[in-house]
């Protein structure tokens, strides 16, 4: 019952645990939950406007995080400065994260509340996106080649856990405290923010840097070792072909992954779930997270990552489109309506994403951690964080197509992006690219 049963450096990978659990308050507390609700509502409170906003700012700092991921890893990989990165990364995005409580209320009466909001969100959403990719970097080091699905699944799936401990507190806090619109969410951006300080603290104690091979660079400026280490990693583009494949097949299905999480909320609301209602509808996405992280967890490293990849692809394109038929089918009711749709079919497809969203986010990461060189492990999560924050822009199509089609529509083009995803996933050579790796 105990998945890393075992496996050495246990103490390693539970303090590395440790930052997956802390982050989990940012992704959820602000991504998925709240934060984007309280900006259209306290911060802009203009329907004309909000969507435009929404993803200017969160847009703005995804392509930074876009920009600066592949030279931070490089960086990192020549100084031997990944446990640096990542705990400031965390430090940075707690700090601000506490902060989001002091925004003040906006509207066309108080347009300075948006600046400040952006002066907040985007550096925090930045370190946060960005140590994703320094924690993800140290899984090649934390375990063997044939143990990554295992040592990344049981990481995914218990930050999946703490993701529902949270939910509870926000669900009983709201409905004990009468917190329940956006404008009294304050105090969660705080817990949020503490929350990822107190369980860094295991990071910051008991993780160690990955060795250097070679610090081959070491006569060069910082800034100048990215630039170079990433050169060098593009003439042997060849060499890695599988992994390349893989990194641009992830900016596909990476996309469904970004609509999931930044669209879940709007898009239950849309349908008529009230506040307390979107805390249970997430919390129902969440504990199928947790169920779907069990399957690359247990069967990844035994079947192959690419099997279990395909699997779980088959499993988002279904689910997509049967979301596309419901929404076909029983569109948002006008107010006043007493119409009522079947809500039981949103249930099923609110657990399926969560399969989806849990296994999927597992089972790429290990993959990837699978084809990656050692030497090179901050440089290549650096691409792979350059690939999944570009996918997270590529939710604009989605929004846009949904504006003008409606939610149908958009969820038909979500499905298109993910068979894109998999189809190119058919061209990956795991054993090759796991020798090429392994060289």
């Amino acid at each position: 019952m105990y998945p890393l049963k075992g496996l050495p450096k246990q103490g390693q990978i539970w303090s590395w645990i440790s930052f997956d659990v802390a982050n989990q308050s940012f992704t959820l507390i602000i991504n998925t939950l709240l934060f984007s609700i309280f900006f259209n509502e306290v911060v802009i409170q203009d329907k004309a406007v909000e969507a435009r906003w929404w993803f200017a700012t969160y847009g703005s700092s995804m392509i930074l995080c876009a920009l600066l991921s592949p030279i931070a890893g490089a960086i990192a990989d020549e100084k031997a400065w990944k446990k640096e990165m990542l705990l400031a990364s965390g430090v940075i995005c707690a700090l601000f994260t506490c902060l989001f409580a002091f925004i003040p209320n906006g509207g066309p009466s108080n347009p300075t509340a948006l600046y400040i909001t952006m002066a907040l969100y985007i550096p925090a959403n930045l370190a946060f996106s960005i140590g994703e990719n320094f924690l993800a970097s140290f899984l090649p080091f934390l375990a063997r080649q044939d143990q990554v699905g295992r040592v990344s699944g049981f990481s995914w799936g218990t930050a999946y856990f703490a993701a529902l401990c949270l939910l509870g507190i926000t669900a009983g806090t709201m409905l004990l405290f009468k917190l329940e619109t956006a404008p009294h969410w304050r105090p969660y951006f705080v817990l949020a923010g503490v929350w990822f300080f107190l369980f860094m603290i295991p990071t910051a104690l008991k993780l160690k840097e990955p060795p250097v091979a070679a610090r081959v660079h070491s006569d060069k400026s910082i800034v100048t070792i990215g630039f170079v280490r990433l050169a060098e990693s593009l003439k042997q583009t060849a060499k890695f072909k599988d992994l390349a494949i893989l990194m641009v097949a992830s900016l596909f299905y990476g996309t469904g992954m970004s609509v999931v999480v930044f669209f879940a909320s709007p898009l239950a609301k849309e349908h008529g779930f009230d506040s307390v209602k979107l805390v249970i509808f997430v919390a129902v996405i969440t504990v199928s997270g947790i169920l779907g992280t069990l399957v690359p967890t247990l069967l990844s490293d035994k079947l192959g990552h690419k099997k279990m990849t395909l699997f779980i692809l088959v499993i988002w394109i279904a689910t997509a489109l049967g979301f596309a038929y419901y929404a076909y089918a029983y569109p948002p009711a006008a107010s006043g309506s007493t119409n009522h749709p079947p809500v039981w079919p949103l249930w099923l497809i609110g657990n399926l994403l969560g399969f989806g969203l849990g296994s999927l986010g597992a089972a790429n990461r290990a993959f990837v951690g699978y084809l990656a060189p050692e030497a090179k492990s901050g440089e290549v999560f650096g691409v792979w964080g350059l690939v999944f924050k570009l996918a997270a822009v590529m939710t604009f199509p989605f929004a846009i197509v949904k504006d003008l089609h409606g939610t149908p529509a958009a969820l038909v083009v979500l499905a298109i992006s993910i068979a894109i995803g998999l189809v190119l996933t058919l061209f990956v050579d795991e054993k090759r690219g796991h020798a090429a790796a392994h060289a």
